[in-house]
């Protein structure tokens, strides 16, 4: 069944975990003491945040628009 944002967006934030682990990862980064994963769900994007010396999830966000990936593309992007 194919999820579209407006599906994830509906979804509590377990939920939108869980569909998260389905998608395909893309890459990731750390930011502000963070470790930032991101995925591809259908047709648009997850991060997910994750504090490693905590060991826990801290947030999540989808959006839609490519531009946002450049963090994921590396120096000179």
């Amino acid at each position: 069944m194919m999820i579209t944002h407006y599906d994830f967006l509906a979804m509590n934030e377990a939920e939108q975990y869980e569909a998260v682990w389905k998608g395909t990862f893309l890459g990731d980064r750390r930011e502000a003491g963070l470790w930032i994963q991101c995925y591809s769900l259908e047709s648009f994007y997850v991060e997910v945040y994750y504090d490693a010396d905590a060991n826990r999830l801290e947030r999540i966000r989808s959006f839609t628009k490519i531009d946002q990936l450049a963090p994921y593309l590396g120096p000179g992007n």
